[in-house]
Formats: structure tokens, sequence, C-alpha cells
């Protein structure tokens, strides 16, 4: 898990993903970071301190959210990217079930 700490006293929202409310963290998925680290907006407020990531990760293992990432694409499921893992657990075992 990464550790994404909002300094600033008002939310802030990842790029397709969650909001961080003011003076928070925020844990995330490792892979559902590395999606977005790279974003400009998400740059920008790690460069001035305004958002702390930490526990990152540099050589990740693939977690139970990576392997139901998988499943679904084998499936064929089409899912928001900021779906809960146990929802899109749901998902899977409903497609499975039918």
């Amino acid at each position: 898990m990464v550790k994404l700490e909002n300094t600033r006293p008002g939310g802030f929202g990842i790029p397709g993903g969650p909001v961080i409310a003011g003076k928070s963290i925020l844990e995330v998925e490792q892979s559902d970071w590395d999606t977005v680290k790279d974003h400009p907006v998400v740059a920008a407020w790690i460069k001035t301190e305004h958002l702390i990531v930490s526990g990152e990760d540099d050589d990740p293992k693939p977690s139970e959210r990576d392997d139901l990432k998988k499943q679904a694409a084998e499936l064929g499921l089409e899912y928001p990217k900021n779906i809960s893992t146990e929802k899109l657990k749901e998902l899977i075992d409903a497609k499975l079930a039918s």
C-alpha cells in the first residue's frame, strides 16, 4: 500500500480516482498509484510538498487487486478505475455465475 498525505486544508482529487480530504492520509494500492503518479498535477503537488507519498514499493508484487483486474480483463469486464476491490470481486463473481 502507498500512503498519500494531503498537507493542504482543502481536498485533492487524484485523477481518475478518489479525493483525499484536506489534512488527511489515504492508502491506495501500489498498482493504482503507478497509473497516476506521473500525472502532471500529481507531480506538481508532490514537488510543492502538498502531497507526501510514503510506502511506495519499487518492486511491487501482484496483489489480490492486480489478480482481480487481470481476471476482469480476461472476462472482458469494464469497470471504473476507482472501483473498490470488494466491488470488483463481486462483479467478477456475477460474471462467472452467469
